[in-house]
C-alpha cells in the first residue's frame, strides 16, 4: 500500500481540483479505501511537518494540493490565465457577489448575452439555476468554490433570500394565472 503513496500525492498535484478518497482509489486500482484515507493522512502530517511551499488539505472529504496562503501574494502572476472569456468572468462575478440572484437581472446588467455566458456557466458547473416563475434564480456550486479556492461562503449565500425569491415568483405566476381567469367585466 505504500507504494501507491507517490502515485497519490502524484494524483493531487496534477489534478487541478480536490479528489475524493474513491477517486484516489481508483487511480490506485485498490478497493482498500481505509488503507488510501491513512496514506493521504500521512501525506497531509509530512507536508504539514515539512518547511515547503506546499500543502495537502481537505475540503468536504476531498482532498487537494496547493500552494500555502503565504506564497500566494508572491506566485499569483504565474498562475496562468483563465481559460474563461472576460465577459464570462463578468458574468460569473455578478452572479457570485449578488447570489442568489434572477437570471432576468443579470441578463438586464450584462445585456442578452448573458444567456450564452449563463448557460457557459452551468455546462461549466460553477452555477446552478433553479426554476422561479418565467425565470431562474441563479446560485454558485460547491465546484465554483473549489475552482476558486473559497473554503467558506456563510454569510454569502442567504439560503432565506433563495427561498423569499422562489416564493415571490410562484405568487406572482399565481396571481397572473388567476388575473387571467377571471374576466375584466365581472362585476
Amino acid at each position: 500500500m505504500e507504494d501507491f503513496k507517490p502515485l497519490i500525492e502524484a494524483s493531487l498535484f496534477v489534478a487541478g481540483r480536490t479528489l475524493s478518497i474513491e477517486e484516489l482509489a481508483e487511480i490506485c486500482k485498490s478497493g482498500n479505501i481505509g488503507s488510501i484515507r491513512r496514506i493521504v493522512e500521512k501525506l497531509i502530517s509530512e507536508y504539514s511537518a515539512r518547511n515547503s511551499g506546499l500543502e495537502i488539505y481537505e475540503s468536504n472529504n476531498r482532498y487537494g494540493m496547493r500552494a500555502k496562503a503565504d506564497f500566494e501574494g508572491k506566485i499569483m502572476h504565474l498562475v496562468p490565465e483563465t481559460d474563461m472569456e472576460p465577459a464570462v468572468l463578468k458574468t460569473l462575478a455578478l452572479i457570485a457577489y449578488s447570489e442568489p440572484i434572477k437570471q432576468s437581472k443579470v441578463v438586464e446588467e450584462r445585456g442578452g448575452r448573458a444567456y450564452k455566458y449563463i448557460k457557459k456557466l452551468r455546462e461549466q458547473e460553477l452555477i446552478s439555476a433553479e426554476k422561479c416563475g418565467r425565470t431562474r434564480v441563479l446560485t454558485t456550486t460547491p465546484k465554483f468554490r473549489e475552482y476558486f479556492q473559497i473554503q467558506d461562503l456563510k454569510g454569502l449565500v442567504d439560503e432565506k433570500k433563495i427561498t423569499e425569491q422562489i416564493e415571490e415568483e410562484k405568487d406572482k405566476t399565481i396571481q397572473l394565472k388567476f388575473k387571467e381567469e377571471i374576466p375584466d367585466n365581472i362585476e
